[in-house]
């Protein structure tokens, strides 16, 4: 099952891509979930003649980082695939998460790889805390479909498709797999720290699922797809009430009060994302309709999110970069 599952993984990325056999990166921890990946990878992509690379990320944050590179190291050797190890500095700031600020400098590096496709080893498991993780944030659609199997990294010329072949298969049949191949693995020490949210809910909360609810993971990964499916209805509404109510790049508020207000939210939401933005909070966005409705054709509008302006000025609403972070 696991051959079958990456080897379709693959054959998405090729369809995806547009390339028959595409270059495959794998971001390769060391660990048990990318190690399996790795392997199976090289078991079964190198003999069609796609090209096969991994690439480690050294944060420098754990004592053992230089024995997990090595490791890494040693592994591709064996394999005869080639790795690139980049060396990151994570600088955190005041009220910043450590995890986060890591991962931002993880996916920079990762979204710089070059190659047609970066292969991720998250697994069913990880998509069951993800969406957990997001439903006690109060996420929406959005965010409850939470990581997909495939989709582009940026918008960015030459950014890769990411490919997460493993979001069906649970961590336990990874571990079976590295078992019965003798394939072997570096822990992370940090995986056990449960002041970070997502190893609470791996370590506590997931396992007292497991005990009134069978395969708690599967079934909340499950539910990540029909969320996801639902994702995609409300931005194809998002794309088609866009452009009933804009006028190329402005928006005419008239015909954007004439929709309900959950459209306008939705409305709203599609716009901010086609710009590279993040969601805003509820409140946020409740506090630019309710501006955008309280406002006069001559009246003036600004509301900042991240590094984006929206404006209002004679009846139209209009996004541009601001060149600096809103709040």
């Amino acid at each position: 099952m696991l051959l079958a599952t990456v080897r379709d993984g693959v054959l998405l990325a090729a369809r995806a891509s547009g390339i028959a056999t595409p270059s495959i990166c794998v971001a390769y921890s060391g660990g048990l979930d990318s190690s399996v990946l790795l392997h199976v990878l090289a078991d079964t992509v190198q003999r069609s003649g796609t090209r096969l690379s991994a690439l480690h990320v050294h944060h420098g944050l754990s004592p053992n980082a230089d024995a997990w590179a090595a490791h890494c190291v040693a592994a591709c050797r064996r394999l005869e695939v080639p790795l690139r190890v980049e060396r990151v500095t994570v600088t955190r700031k005041p009220r910043q998460s450590l995890e986060e600020v890591a991962r931002r400098a993880r996916y920079m590096v990762l979204n710089s790889a070059g190659t047609d496709v970066l292969a991720l080893a998250h697994h069913a498991d990880d998509q069951a805390e993800t969406v957990l993780l997001q439903l006690l944030r109060g996420a929406g659609p959005q965010g409850l479909a939470a990581m997909p199997v495939i989709k582009k990294a940026s918008d960015a010329a030459g950014a890769p498709l990411l490919l997460r072949p493993l979001l069906a298969v649970t961590r336990e049949s990874l571990e079976h797999h590295a078992k019965t191949q003798g394939i072997s693995w570096i822990e992370d020490e940090s995986n056990d720290c449960h002041d970070i949210k997502r190893n609470f809910l791996r370590h506590r909360i997931m396992p007292l699922l497991a005990q009134g609810f069978p395969a708690p993971g599967i079934t909340l990964a499950r539910a990540a797809r029909h969320q996801s499916g639902a994702a995609q209805l409300l931005d194809d509404l998002s794309a088609m009430d866009l452009a009933a109510v804009s006028d190329e790049s402005a928006i005419d508020c008239v015909r954007l009060q004439a929709l309900t207000r959950l459209r306008q939210a939705n409305l709203m939401r599609g716009w901010l994302r086609r710009h590279g933005a993040r969601q805003p909070s509820e409140a946020r966005l409740r506090a630019l309709l309710v501006a955008v409705a309280a406002s006069t054709n001559d009246s003036r509008l600004k509301w900042v999110h991240e590094n984006l302006a929206v404006t209002r000025f004679g009846g139209k609403l209009m996004i541009a970069c601001e060149g600096r972070s809103g709040t």
